[in-house]
């Protein structure tokens, strides 16, 4: 009687799958939105508090000690409740806190501010990457490409829209409608995931350490990761500030670069298929090299708009084939390495900004962008290592 139970329970899971992969892409969608405005709104928040490369990255150290704080509960805590309902908990609490940074008075605020916003992108990030993959094993076939892709579709709506709203709407109200405007859809679909009893565990596990294959693939993630959010955090500034380029022609390096990205994921899984995890992971970082390359030859904002799009395009599907492999590694709960992976690649996109912050003040905005160009041929060279199951 059990069996059968568990039996009808799996198929009900499967019939349910679809409409899962539906409310997924919406989650993906909504994070990569909310962070797309956030990049529009740096410059500004850096100009309103008069604040030095420096001490940006300080501010940008915050977000990322509020995220990885959350993170490292964040596994024990899908395994009690389920990843479903700590999705629609960090969505509602992501959107929420969007406008408030723009309202800051001062550097404390804002990082108080900071550490919050990134404590609710942190874990909505692992949860909904857990769910998606728990949506892949029962709809029997690969969608991670495609959930990411969703990802970067959300950046390119986020910073395009947002940054064409800054234009007439000071930076909170931006916020505040757009926020408003992902809630709605958010809202729309979320009844659609699996219930939490899909992947909450009858005896919830603690924190386990990762084992080195696994910590290999969760390296080339944080290398990944950290170039997304190089871009991401400091694009804007660059093309701004290094290069004197308009607010509105700044806020399309993280768009152009979300657009490409977005499409380069979309495509994934059928060229994975075609030519191999460890051809794709090696192809796309050597593009990204390029493409940064490319963003430092000094040919003005759209070549360096230009060289962001070819980042985007190479760095695309290297974090997807990435998370399936360390799937593909777990000999025991695939869930828990891919939980290892995120948490490590997220410490990537978290602190590595922060980091390149400090080297900027040191140097420049643009040497920053030359040492992620190198650690993209890092990635490079290790990637048949460490995804060498991929077919």
């Amino acid at each position: 009687m059990q069996a059968a139970t568990q039996d009808f329970t799996i198929r009900e899971f499967a019939d349910r799958a679809p409409g899962a992969r539906l409310a997924s892409l919406a989650a993906f969608f909504v994070n990569g939105s909310v962070f797309g405005v956030w990049a529009t709104q740096i410059p500004a928040i850096k100009d309103h508090l008069d604040l030095s490369p420096g001490v940006l990255g300080v501010a940008l150290l915050c977000l990322a000690a509020g995220a990885l704080t959350a993170m490292v509960g964040t596994g024990p805590l899908l395994g009690r409740v389920g990843s479903a309902p700590v999705i629609r908990l960090t969505a509602v609490a992501f959107a929420l806190i969007l406008p408030l940074p723009a309202l800051m008075p001062d550097l404390l605020s804002l990082c108080a501010v900071l550490f919050l916003f990134g404590a609710a992108g942190g874990t909505m990030d692992v949860a909904m990457n857990a769910h998606g993959a728990l949506v892949e094993r029962h709809l029997g076939r690969p969608i991670m490409s495609s959930l990411h892709g969703m990802w970067s579709l959300g950046g390119l709506f986020g910073a395009g829209v947002g940054g064409l709203l800054l234009q007439i709407l000071p930076p909170p109200v931006q916020a505040s409608i757009l926020a408003a405007a992902l809630l709605v859809l958010f809202f729309a679909l979320h009844r659609r995931f699996l219930p939490g009893s899909a992947d909450r565990r009858a005896e919830p596990s603690g924190l386990a350490l990762p084992d080195r294959g696994t910590l290999l693939l969760g390296a080339l993630t944080f290398l990944a990761f950290m170039s997304e959010g190089a871009i991401l955090d400091w694009s804007a500034v660059y093309l701004r500030e290094d290069l004197g380029g308009a607010a509105s022609i700044a806020a399309l390096g993280f768009a152009v670069f979300s657009g490409a990205m977005a499409v380069g994921r979309f495509c994934g899984d059928r060229l994975r298929q075609r030519f191999g995890g460890p051809v794709l992971v090696r192809a796309g970082a050597v593009l990204a090299f390029a493409g940064l390359a490319v963003a430092l030859t000094g040919g003005g904002p759209v070549v360096a708009v230009a060289g962001f799009g070819l980042t985007g395009l190479g760095l695309s599907n290297v974090v997807p084939v990435l998370f399936s492999a360390a799937g593909a590694k777990a000999e025991g709960d695939a869930g828990q390495a891919i939980a290892a992976v995120a948490t490590l690649g997220y410490a990537g996109v978290l602190t590595g900004p922060a980091l390149l912050g400090f080297v900027a003040e040191a140097s420049t905005v643009g040497f920053s962008f030359a040492l992620v160009a190198a650690l993209a041929l890092v990635i490079a060279a290790a990637s048949s290592r460490a995804v060498a199951q991929q077919g």
